[in-house]
């Protein structure tokens, strides 16, 4: 049934055009129209969301282990931490970068991939870069507001700051495959970049980095086909581990235990017998007094070990030393008679 609108509601209406106010409908169409999202069918994701939160997973630990070096060859507070981890165009990505940069070209060293070099980008702000410069050369870190370009000391710095940083990728990968990250070259022209095509899907990971009060980025650039190759030897080797029970890690962890049972210290007693005193005897007994056991002389002897019994055996003398030979074996302790 049409509703039925009251004369107060027709008023507002006949003011609400008159006045020149959107209408509702309109505005809350326009409200929805803008939480779209435009989806490009010539260029699809190749990457879900749970691909990209591995990723940001293993940067966030790639976060701490940098800024621990920094802050140690630094010897000044730094901290990093992981902004976000985006998939787009690589040309969106050069497109943004100014034409002066600090950019290390990286060598991944996929250990199952086939390929001579692995290329990925680093991409440090050069704020940073001479923040870091001042500080190795003793100064106060503060910072410099300057665009010039690195001298020949200064790039054999910064090349030695990338060279400490680069190899601890692979810590941050290690429990996922095996990598050997190295720095092939500074970079400081953005334009003259080669090795990734403008169209190739990339995923960004976007840091920021603080070293006293001045503040920069880290955007590390992977190319889709590395990182899809990576992604699928960690498919694999999870299929490998679930299919086969991870036997061998299993294997290590329980060689790892036994070794470490086998240091440990046992009390092994030998128990000849026992006996049911009352506290009165007890407390009256003196030297070369008499203690009946329910054993006889010629009865097995039982062997406790932490107050379990595993053995029985015979009592004699083994060099000259009163001894005890193993005649049984229980195949389950049992606690001793009490």
């Amino acid at each position: 049934m049409a509703e039925i609108l009251s004369q107060s509601q027709i008023d507002n209406l006949l003011n609400s055009l008159i006045s020149g106010a959107k209408d509702i409908d309109a505005a809350d169409h326009e409200q929805q129209k803008k939480k779209v999202k435009d989806y490009d069918f010539r260029s699809p994701k190749l990457f879900t969301r749970e691909q990209l939160k591995i990723l940001y997973s293993i940067y966030e630990n790639y976060s701490r282990i940098l800024s621990s070096y920094i802050t140690a060859i630094l010897q000044a507070y730094c901290k990093i931490e992981i902004i976000e981890v985006e998939e787009q165009q690589y040309y969106e990505f050069n497109n943004a970068l100014p034409d002066s940069v600090l950019m290390g070209l990286i060598d991944f060293g996929i250990t199952d991939n086939g390929e001579d070099e692995d290329i990925v980008l680093m991409d440090v702000s050069k704020d940073i870069g001479f923040c870091a410069i001042d500080r190795l050369l003793g100064g106060s870190g503060k910072p410099i507001d300057s665009d010039r370009e690195f001298t020949d000391i200064e790039y054999g710095l910064l090349d030695y700051i990338f060279k400490g940083m680069i190899p601890l990728m692979k810590n941050a990968w290690h429990d996922y495959i095996v990598i050997n990250p190295r720095l092939m070259k500074i970079e400081t022209n953005s334009r003259i970049l080669q090795g990734i095509g403008a169209d190739e899907s990339v995923v960004i990971v976007v840091m920021n980095i603080q070293i006293n009060e001045t503040q920069g980025k880290i955007n590390i650039c992977i190319p889709g086909i590395i990182l899809d190759t990576m992604l699928k030897v960690i498919s694999s080797q999870t299929r490998k581990s679930i299919r086969k029970g991870d036997v061998t890690n299993e294997e290590h962890r329980r060689t790892a235990i036994i070794g470490e049972i086998e240091k440990s210290n046992l009390e092994m007693t030998g128990i000849l017998g026992t006996a049911d005193v009352l506290s009165k005897d007890l407390i009256e007994l003196e030297v070369g007094d008499v203690i009946k056991l329910d054993k006889s002389k010629n009865d097995l002897v039982d062997i406790a070990i932490e107050g379990e019994t595993w053995f029985r055996g015979e009592i004699g003398i083994f060099n000259k030393r009163k001894a005890i030979a193993i005649r049984e074996v229980l195949k389950k302790g049992s606690d001793i008679a009490r």
